[in-house]
């Protein structure tokens, strides 16, 4: 099953802006990141323009956008008529590491929920409630952390600290032993190892196209 997790809240909460936020921090290390956005408005989607939220999503680095509304689905794909996330995404985006899912507040699937300024979170049912964000992050509510809105960093490493199975497909084997023991790098961390050693190795002669690369260190 492709991993996917949902961002929840009312409407002008800040959820695609976040959203936007963690599809780039996670493209940049490496993830193929698809997005599943809800569509509310009652009005067909044109076929002709991607939707604007749609382009903010796919200009993040999201490598695909589906938007699902009650006349149908808007995708870089021909048009279906299923609306459960779930079911798009096996449909449309089996290729992707992972699916983030914006809207969809009852689907059964974990979830982070985004809650506006000076409001209270509506902890909606179906899934799992992970944690709340708010602008500026704050003290725990209703026994769940709360994250900064402001910092989607922060969310994209609470995301693969609560998803540690997710690894990038298009990025190289990364391992590091200590004393002959193998260290576990998540995917941020094997990305600076190997941009930082790749970089140096193809400066030296005969290190122009490095397929595999071993290092000793013995101090």
């Amino acid at each position: 099953m492709i991993p996917m997790l949902g961002f929840c809240g009312a409407s002008n909460s800040g959820k695609t802006t976040l959203v936007c936020g963690v599809v780039s921090q996670l493209s940049r290390q490496g993830l193929k990141v698809g997005v599943i956005k809800h569509h509310g408005h009652p009005e067909p989607l044109q076929s002709s323009a991607s939707p604007k939220d749609s382009d903010r999503l796919a200009q993040a680095g999201a490598h695909r956008v589906a938007l699902v509304h009650s006349g149908g689905l808007w995708l870089f794909a021909p048009p279906n008529k299923c609306h459960d996330p779930a079911q798009v995404a096996d449909g449309f985006l089996t290729d992707m590491d992972l699916v983030l899912v914006e809207g969809f507040k009852t689907a059964e699937i974990d979830k982070i929920e985004v809650v506006g300024p000076d409001k209270e979170p509506l902890l909606a049912k179906g899934g799992r409630l992970l944690a709340l964000t708010r602008r500026g992050g704050g003290p725990p509510e209703a026994g769940l952390v709360v994250l900064d809105a402001d910092q989607p960093g922060q969310v994209a490493d609470f995301i693969l600290n609560k998803m540690p199975d997710l690894k990038p497909t298009n990025m190289p084997v990364v391992k590091l032993a200590v004393n002959g023991v193998d260290l576990e790098l998540n995917p941020f961390v094997g990305q600076i190892l190997k941009t930082a050693i790749m970089g140096m190795v193809k400066t030296l002669k005969g290190g122009s196209d490095p397929k595999q690369i071993e290092v000793t260190i013995i101090d």
